[in-house]
Formats: C-alpha cells, structure tokens, sequence
C-alpha cells in the first residue's frame, strides 16, 4: 500500500483516540436544562454496543459525521471493522463526489466487493480500503474542482457525448502523499482528469496527454511552462494554485486556459464543435469592433455573469509588432440547456480585423444558441454577428468610412 492508499480517516482516529473530546463526554443536567429540557442525554462512545456500529455508519452523510464517529477511545477503536469502515467510505465518496459541482461530466468509479477471486478475501477487503480512501484523500484534497465544469463539458463532446469516468488508473497516476501534495493544484487535478483521454490523429487514437506534455493537433506535443510570479501580459493576481502559463509561443492566465483552448482545437480538428456564424470587421472605430474590445477588457467573471456561469478563457500571442488577444466564452447546459454547448470566440490581433465566431452543438436552427449570444455580445454586436454583417474599412481622399457588407 503506497503513503497515498493510507487511510486518513483510520490515522485521524489514532490521533483523536489519544484522548478524550467533549463529544465523548455526557452532557449535564445544566446544559439539558440551559436548552429547555429537552435534549437526549448523551453517553461516553465507549458505552454503545458494538452491534449498533454498522446501523450508526448507515446514518453518515458527510465528513463531519465521520469525524464524530472517528473520535473514539484506544477500547473501542477495533469496533470500527473492515464491514463498519466500508460502507462509511464508500458514502462518504459519493457525497463528496456531490459536491464537487463537476454534474454528469464526471463518473467515478466506486470500489465494490466482490473484488477479483486471485485475491484472497483479506486482500479484497485491504486492496477496497486503500483504493476508497485514496479516491478521498485524493478529490478532497485535490483542491478547487469546479474550475474544470467547462472543460469537461468540452471533453465530454470531445468523447462522442460520453462523461470522463475516474477509475483505480485516473488515481493511480500520482503515486505518492509528498508527490501529490508538492504538485500545482490544477497541474495534479488535470492530470487525473486527463488520464487515459485519447484523440483521434490521422486515424490513430494517441493520448492527449504524456507525463506533462499535451498533443496538438497540427504540430505534435509540447510542455508547457508554468510561470512562478504574475504574468506582464495578463497583469492579475498570481495565483500559485493555477497560475499563467506558456506554450509555444502563447500566455494563458493560467493553466486551465491553456488546457481549455489546446480542448477547443481537438473540438475543431475533429468537427465535434460546428461553426455556425463567421463575422469580420475591418474598421476599428466602429461600435461593433469597439464592443469587441470592451468584451475582450473587461474581467472573465463580468463575461460569465453574462453567460449564465460559463466558462471563460484566455490567450494571448506577445509577438512583435502583431499583439493578439484571443478569448474563448464556453457556455454550457447552464446556458444552452442539457445536452448542448456553444462556444464564442473572440479574436483581436494587430494589424487583421476584429473577429467573433460562433460554435454549437445545437441544430439549426440555433435558437438558444441566438439568444445567449445576444446575452453576451448584445444587441448591436450580437445582431451583426448573426447575420454576418462583415465591416470592410474604404478609404478615399478625405476620410475613412465602415461599409457594411
């Protein structure tokens, strides 16, 4: 069993069983009369019979219920028994998993017995154990989950409408405490997401990611750099927990930008994701162009408040002279309804025209896709994006004007 199989919960008991807690303690008759007379009395834990464990852990629905059963005295603690533990852990993994706010985009695995008959039933019930409380160890203290609501939404259609499921592999992929814990938090949770993932490439199914590579689909695999202090080109907060990121040339606020458009390009690359509207400005002073400026400005919660809870992600391209800024607004079934997603790009480089293009699952003929879009970009905005309004910029003798075509 490696460091990381180790039960917190059985280790937490050693160290809370070394003494005695007020829950342990019977309450008084002063505290029973301060709350009016009417609450059980209580008992020391020590006094409940052994045969009322596996009723009381059919009452645990949360982490704090467990850490009230776990505080039991060095007698009692072998009344906690492989058949007690078990269940415990295996109910306390799907409320967690409740709670991660991650939807049907995630399914993990719950171990269960009968485990294979090679092993013998000790060794079932010992390998159940590790694996139930490395799954908790693991999600519990994987940190901000729900980060990744977006981008499994994106991988969920990337696997033919199909959710990522977390098996004994996906927790197998780091395999100790001290490497877990000292990995950047949304470095670790993605590489358990990402285990076992494949893309289609010319035919082939390869694996999206390889150690802390990920495959492109045009140009092959590459690493990216996590940067250790805020990035000049995104001047936000640092956050060590998903901090900005480089690759290829490219700056991401953070990491799970960077994973969500290399996502977008396999959705692309392989017609996952259509594209249903295509507009172009040339002519930066108009008001259409100008909103496209202000939307790619403005802070990625004032984006998503717009677009009920999405998902919004950014790029830039610091390159001499052609400075770009590429957003991605990925709206899911909070906005588009079950079943669908529709993605807003928004583009904006120096010396090429201001560009919004539209992405949906939905069929035509793209009503809601319509109406969030408008919830995003706006009236003015929004109606020359649906209808295609491209802006090509004349210039004559004495002025420049917008032509809309």
């Amino acid at each position: 069993m490696t460091d990381l199989g180790k039960s917190p919960i059985m280790s937490a008991a050693a160290a809370d069983g070394a003494g005695g807690s007020a829950a342990d303690e019977p309450s008084s008759s002063a505290a029973s009369a301060a709350n009016g007379g009417d609450q059980p009395e209580s008992g020391p834990f020590s006094a409940v019979p052994a045969t009322l464990m596996p009723a009381i852990a059919q009452c645990l629905t949360s982490y704090a219920d467990l850490c009230a059963f776990r505080r039991v005295d060095k007698t009692r603690r072998d009344a906690i028994t492989a058949a007690v533990l078990i269940p415990i852990l295996q109910r306390l993994l799907e409320v967690l998993l409740a709670s991660l706010g991650l939807g049907g985009f995630l399914v993990c695995m719950v171990p269960q017995l009968p485990l294979p008959e090679a092993l013998s039933h000790g060794c079932c019930t010992a390998y159940l154990i590790e694996q139930l409380t490395r799954r908790l160890f693991m999600l519990e203290r994987g940190g901000d989950w729900a980060r990744w609501r977006p981008v499994l939404a994106m991988l969920y259609f990337l696997r033919g409408e199909r959710p990522v499921v977390l098996s004994d592999d996906n927790f197998g992929v780091i395999n100790s405490r001290a490497a877990f814990v000292s990995e950047t938090e949304a470095v670790r949770q993605w590489k358990i997401l990402s285990r076992g993932v494949t893309v289609d490439l010319n035919g082939q199914q390869e694996k999206l990611m390889k150690g802390d590579s990920i495959l492109r689909p045009y140009d092959g695999r590459y690493a990216p750099a996590l940067l250790t202090s805020a990035s000049p080109v995104f001047p936000h907060p640092f956050d060590p927990a998903d901090p900005p990121t480089q690759l290829t040339g490219c700056v991401y606020p953070n990491y799970t930008s960077m994973v969500a458009f290399k996502l977008f390009e396999w959705l692309r690359h392989g017609g996952h994701l259509p594209c249903i509207r295509h507009w172009l400005s040339y002519c930066r002073a108009s008001a259409a162009s100008r909103r496209v400026c202000e939307l790619l400005a403005v802070p990625p919660s004032d984006v998503a408040q717009r677009g009920a809870g999405a998902g919004v992600f950014d790029e830039k391209w610091p390159w001499s002279g052609r400075d770009g800024h590429h957003r991605l607004v990925v709206l899911g079934s909070g906005a588009m309804g079950d079943g669908h997603m529709a993605v807003i790009q928004l583009e904006f480089l120096q010396q090429s025209p201001g560009c919004v293009i539209i992405y949906t699952t939905e069929s035509a003929p793209h009503d809601q896709a319509r109406t969030v879009v408008m919830r995003v970009l706006r009236d003015h905005l929004g109606r020359k994006v649906w209808r295609g309004e491209i802006e090509w910029r004349q210039a004559s003798a004495n002025t420049r004007r917008c032509t809309v075509m």
